[in-house]
């Protein structure tokens, strides 16, 4: 899981999908590789790879759309 990672790791993650974005040929892989990297960064900045997401509150809600 990638949960446990320190913070180097996940700098070393987000190096390796930089790079897997910059060799691809995909536009759709590059675009999820760049996604991958920033996310990776993200969390090693923050000092913790746990989830950005609170436990227990959703992820996506739905509403009514207003009429």
């Amino acid at each position: 899981m990638t949960d446990a990672l320190t913070p180097q790791e996940c700098l070393e993650r987000a190096r390796m999908h930089e790079r897997l974005a910059s060799t691809t040929a995909d536009a759709s892989a590059r675009t999820m590789h760049q996604a991958m990297a920033s996310e990776f960064r993200r969390r090693a900045e923050a000092g913790s790879s746990g989830p950005a997401q609170r436990p227990g509150t959703p992820v996506v809600e739905m509403v009514q759309p207003v009429q």
